[in-house]
């Protein structure tokens, strides 16, 4: 009934217990909330460190190493795309923007029509999105508390006619301050780490922070226990302690990537799927200029979308959302040194920014695979992002949408996602003529990662079952996190995972005996 560092594990310990949950993000926390209150004994292992508010400096270049996955430099093999994960007790939710989405019904349809998921209905999630929303106080943005950055986007999409709307978010009482990127000073963002994990704490459960787990050990159809390298928190580096659990069930919720390479360095592939399919979110921004200030690090990230693209014809979608600009998150996908990137820098206060999330994984003719986690020689994941023409295709139109909205919005010009500047919409086609859409050709930002475990019904085609979230090759080995989804979800991905673990935990809970 506690949180341990891995300073507080000094010697190899062997656990036992029902559950051992990997993970406690938006997937783990909810099981280990949920199994502990029906007094089942759970170990939730967690590779971050265990950060609380008063650690929360906002500044990025002291929070983000310490908040993120890879000291926030996880990319694509290639470095075309910057991944962003959390990696801290609570996951990604600490992170997080606050943007609350349920998934739309039209994409769990396609799941059950294209990729074989049953038993996993948008009705049977209904109520549990309903629990968690009231824990967690999620509430849709007001007008009036929109900061100038969004109300750019907001502006724009009204002068064009085209879809917009508020966002929901997980607060109570937020200060918008803005940093909500680097861990929310007044524990007013309601992530994990300030809900279900001290939720699931206080009925009985243990979780250990610093844990990396290096793999699982199987037994014909069972697994038998959870290896785990202990992290000096004070260095992040191994401390040569092993922590191993015994569990009646393990649940892997390390999420997309970490959690196909757990199963990969355990050797548990049997049909080859694991780490396949696997999908991103690929995200743009355009950047309007502003005669006056605008301060698009003031305020919270988001408050406005629009869903005017999420139907293209058979094209690849995209959601557009308003986006805030950090100063150095900002300077580092510039793609200029020295004194020009001083002038760009300079101009960030007077900055606006609206941002466009690619939907993959739905070709029609199922060709939109998405990236590949696959190891690299030291074990760690690696992640290959192949461009496609539908890809780019995506991205140049997504351009064209987001420097319309900004030029509609007020700016007096708008940069391309490569940095070529526009006055007036009719100068926009040329300047994308001139825009690499290749690999490293426009700065891609990665928030979202879904896939490289799909569920389904067919053992040869997916990695767990959709309708227990059971691995396919192990009676008592669950996965419930962002990797069992078999395409993106189109939409921010916090809320859906939460309703999938709590749906998820009844099954856990009946393998648990």
């Amino acid at each position: 009934m506690a949180i341990y560092r891995g300073s507080d594990v000094t010697a190899d310990t062997t656990l036992t217990c029902d559950v051992c949950i990997v993970g406690s993000g938006a997937g783990g926390a909810v099981l280990a909330e949920r199994l502990s209150a029906k007094g089942k004994k759970v170990v939730v292992l967690e590779d971050g460190g265990y950060h609380t508010s008063d650690e929360f400096t906002l500044t990025e270049r002291v929070m983000m190493p310490r908040l993120y996955q890879e000291m926030a430099g996880r990319a694509t093999a290639d470095q075309s795309m910057a991944i962003a994960q959390g990696r801290a007790v609570g996951g990604t939710t600490v992170i997080n923007w606050t943007t609350c989405f349920r998934t739309p019904e039209k994409v769990m349809q396609h799941w059950a029509e294209h990729h074989g998921v049953e038993g996993l209905t948008h009705a049977a999630l209904v109520p549990h999105w309903d629990r968690i929303e009231e824990r967690l106080g999620v509430v849709k943005m007001r007008l009036e508390q929109v900061n100038r950055n969004n109300m750019v986007t907001w502006n724009g999409l009204s002068k064009l006619g085209w879809h917009k709307d508020l966002l929901r978010r997980n607060v109570r009482n937020c200060a918008h301050s803005g940093y909500c990127g680097v861990g929310c000073p007044i524990d007013a963002k309601q992530s994990m780490l300030v809900t279900l994990i001290p939720d699931a704490v206080k009925a009985g459960a243990d979780v250990y922070a610093n844990a990396w787990v290096e793999r699982v050990v199987r037994d014909g159809r069972k697994l038998t226990s959870v290896v785990a390298r202990m992290r000096d928190p004070r260095t992040d580096r191994l401390t040569g302690v092993t922590l191993t659990v015994q569990a009646r069930v393990t649940v892997l919720a390390g999420g997309a990537i970490n959690t196909p390479a757990i199963l990969l360095r355990s050797k548990i592939n049997g049909n080859g799927r694991v780490g396949f399919r696997t999908f991103l979110h690929p995200a743009i921004g355009a950047t309007g200029v502003h005669a006056e200030r605008v301060e698009p690090f003031v305020g919270s990230p988001q408050y406005v979308y629009s869903d005017q693209f999420v139907d293209r014809g058979g094209k690849m979608t995209f959601l557009v959302e308003g986006a805030p600009m950090f100063p150095m998150t900002s300077g580092s996908f510039l793609g200029t040194l020295g004194k020009e990137r001083q002038a760009q820098m300079q101009l960030l206060p007077h900055s606006s920014l609206t941002g466009a999330l690619l939907h993959d994984g739905f070709d029609p003719g199922l060709r939109d695979d998405g990236a590949v986690v696959a190891l690299k020689p030291n074990g760690h994941p690696k992640v290959d992002y192949p461009f496609t023409d539908r890809l780019r295709e995506g991205l140049r139109a997504a351009s064209r949408a987001l420097m319309e909205i900004q030029l509609a919005g007020g700016a007096k010009q708008v940069a391309s996602p490569n940095g070529r500047y526009a006055r007036t919409a009719a100068e926009i086609d040329r300047v994308l003529e001139g825009s690499s859409f290749e690999p490293a050709g426009i700065p891609i930002f990665v928030a979202h990662c879904m896939g490289g475990c799909a569920m389904g019904k067919d053992a040869t085609k997916s990695v767990v079952d959709s309708r227990t979230l059971r691995h396919h090759e192990l009676d008592n080995l669950f996965v419930v996190d962002g990797s069992v989804y078999p395409t993106s979800l189109t939409v921010n991905p916090q809320i859906s995972i939460y309703g999938l673990a709590s749906w998820a935990a009844a099954h856990v809970e009946g393998a648990a005996g």
